[in-house]
């Protein structure tokens, strides 16, 4: 005798494959660091391109920017754009930070903060931007583990449906 699929069948194969999806979404914390990875690179040719390293320039006023420091930081921000997020699940966390930054950049240039006080500041955002992904990997990760007992559960449900 020959089995065709019931409504059973249908709704069963429907949730295996959105558990599926969802499972390739667990990727994501992998994917960060490699977007982290590749950002690094691309600072690396920001840095060859405009000739400033933040970690090298010396000798500036407190109210001063650097000789390409401005284009610097835009190419950076092209970076962060690029590699980090379409890969984050927070993407709004980067977008503000930019914002941020540019503002931050344009009150040092006309004497309304000072570089430290900047630099202070974009520390607080980094920290924030690594709970956040912390978090958001923490959430993946117990998501992954609800979805794996999920296809445990439908693999057992589904089973007598297979047989003939």
């Amino acid at each position: 005798m020959v089995r065709t699929a019931g409504p059973k069948d249908v709704i069963g194969a429907m949730i295996l494959t959105v558990l599926t999806a969802a499972c390739a979404e667990t990727t994501a914390p992998r994917d960060i660091l490699l977007a982290r990875q590749q950002l690094d690179t691309h600072l690396e040719q920001c840095t060859a391109r405009y000739g400033y390293d933040p970690e090298t320039a010396s000798g500036l006023g407190p109210y001063s920017l650097g000789a390409g420091e401005r284009e610097w930081r835009e190419c950076v921000y092209e970076g962060v754009e690029k590699f980090l997020i379409p890969k984050t699940l927070s993407p709004e966390v980067y977008r503000n930070a930019i914002v941020e930054d540019r503002q931050m950049t344009a009150a040092v240039a006309s004497g309304k903060m000072t570089r430290s006080e900047r630099s202070e500041r974009i520390q607080k955002l980094i920290e924030e931007i690594q709970r956040i992904e912390e978090a958001n990997s923490a959430k993946l990760q117990q998501q992954s583990i609800g979805e794996q007992d999920m296809m445990l559960l439908m693999r057992r449900t589904l089973s007598p449906l297979t047989r003939p």
